[in-house]
């Protein structure tokens, strides 16, 4: 099914509201997936539209403009900042409304959203932090989400060591026998030699209309 870009403005569409509170200055991004969902019953239902947002945050507030309905998907922010040879930072955090990590619809009979975390192995044990909540139903609901940090960074020994082992392997084999060094120079200027975790959590305010 097409994906549908949000931010179109219209008299019908609904305001999502999101803040950032306690951001470092790193580069901050967004990305919203959506899809629209009608019931039949509890249990019967069947998926519409599509819908996709994708932008750097630039200050602590964006507003986001959804069309009127019930949705199952995700929103998620990323941070990221690399110093050339010496650090790199990262962290992530998704809100998760209507089905679980491995986007498959989900049920979730408490009212109050639940968070978790886990490692990635995908990114190398990076750490991840969830929320998991029920529908985004702008119908009947007014949505406010914060996303929060701490000041806390993590030093992840277990990507840096990857990172590492990587540069030196390829550095290892003929083709760059005369340059052994140079896949680890160039990782470590893309990455940095020490590789940090950043904690995000997320507050999720819920309004009835």
């Amino acid at each position: 099914m097409e994906k549908v870009e949000l931010q179109k403005s219209s008299d019908e569409n609904k305001i999502i509201e999101i803040s950032l509170v306690n951001f470092p200055k790193m580069k901050t991004e967004i990305e919203i997936e959506l899809q629209s969902i009608e019931y039949f019953s509890e249990d019967s239902y069947r998926f519409g539209s599509k819908y996709s947002f994708s932008e750097e945050i630039i200050g602590d507030k964006i507003n986001i403009e959804i069309p009127n309905g019930k949705f199952v998907g995700s929103i998620q922010v990323k941070l990221s900042k690399t110093i050339p040879f010496y650090k790199n930072y990262y962290g992530i955090h998704t809100i998760y409304f209507g089905m679980n990590e491995k986007r498959i619809k989900e049920k979730f009979s408490n009212e109050k959203c639940s968070s978790e975390y886990s490692f990635s192995i995908k990114l190398a044990k990076s750490l991840k932090y969830h929320n998991f909540c029920d529908d985004l139903d702008v119908i009947n609901k007014k949505y406010k989400l914060k996303f929060l940090t701490n000041d806390r960074t993590e030093f992840n020994p277990t990507r840096t060591v990857a990172l590492t082992y990587a540069g030196v392997s390829i550095g290892l084999t003929k083709s760059f026998q005369h340059y052994p060094y140079a896949p680890f120079l160039l990782l470590a200027s893309y990455f940095g030699f020490f590789l940090n975790d950043v904690d995000i959590s997320s507050e999720i305010q819920q309004e009835s209309l």
